[in-house]
């Protein structure tokens, strides 16, 4: 009988600019064959405050988020992922909330043999305009982007297991602008490695980032508008019982190599994951 895992609980409150996209969430081990899995991520994030001069004053971006992400095995090597990214956002008095713009992607399972030392999936992926063109402030961009990526996992090397994922993203233009406007494409990576001290207990340190070309206005690069972010976190993965994990993590954004956009001096976060098989 084929068995049918569902992720119905992730508690997260680890959100930031410099951390990759929800394209690289998950590792390079596939779903089986009609296989769903299911996940839900709460987060909260509150940038630095900033100028705005209509106000006159210093204000912060605070945002909510919920990401609901459901994938599901067409094959033992090949599953498809839909992330629906709900959330609230609040800049001085303007308020905004509702869905951003959905992400579809699929993964294809390359080298997944269990004596192999590396497994490997390709990654193919879209954003899709469909967040509210008049929310202010803007949940997302509006632009439709397609994305290739890779991810790899090693196979257990005695208490070491390690994984490196990466993907660049072709970003559209923005709609509804006077003049055309491209956003700059983007190239995102995932860098960690967990070391299990127990059966039950596994630290892992995590790079996470971004790097993201000039915007481009009517075929002229626009300067200063390119950016960089990274985060390096901590993170312990307990497992208490088969079925349940938790996360607690801290991540600390490494400015000296980041440029662009703004950065929180920290960012503290929980995972709670159930797997109910």
């Amino acid at each position: 009988m084929k068995k049918l895992t569902v992720l119905v609980l992730a508690i997260a409150a680890l959100v930031g600019s410099g951390m990759a996209t929800s394209f690289l969430g998950r590792s390079s081990t596939m779903n089986k064959k009609y296989q769903f899995f299911g996940w839900t991520n709460f987060g909260y994030n509150q940038t630095a405050s900033s100028y705005d001069w209509a106000s006159g004053r210093f204000v912060g971006t605070r945002t909510v988020s919920c990401d609901l992400t459901l994938a599901y095995g067409l094959a033992n090597n090949f599953d498809i992922d839909l992330v629906a990214p709900l959330a609230m956002k609040q800049k001085g008095g303007a308020k905004s909330n509702g869905l951003g713009d959905l992400m579809l992607y699929a993964r294809y399972g390359i080298a997944q043999a269990a004596d192999q030392p590396l497994k490997v999936a390709l990654l193919f992926g879209a954003n899709l305009p469909t967040t509210s063109k008049s929310a202010s402030p803007a949940l997302s961009d509006r632009t439709t982007d397609v994305a290739f990526g890779l991810s790899m996992n090693t196979k257990k090397l005695g208490r070491f297991y390690g994984h490196i994922r990466a993907a660049y993203w072709f970003d559209g233009d923005l709609p509804g602008t006077a003049v055309p406007t491209k956003v700059g494409d983007m190239f995102e990576y995932v860098l960690c490695g967990d070391y299990s001290i127990s059966k039950t207990v596994t630290p892992e340190v995590a790079l996470t980032g971004y790097i993201r070309d000039q915007n481009n206005l009517d075929g002229t690069w626009v300067p200063k508008s390119e950016g960089s972010q990274h985060l390096l976190s901590l993170l312990v993965i307990w497992k208490p019982v088969s079925n349940l994990t938790i996360r607690p993590k801290l991540s600390i954004p490494v400015k000296p190599i980041s440029q662009g956009g703004t950065l929180a001096s920290y960012y503290g976060g929980l995972d709670v994951w159930i797997y109910i098989p």
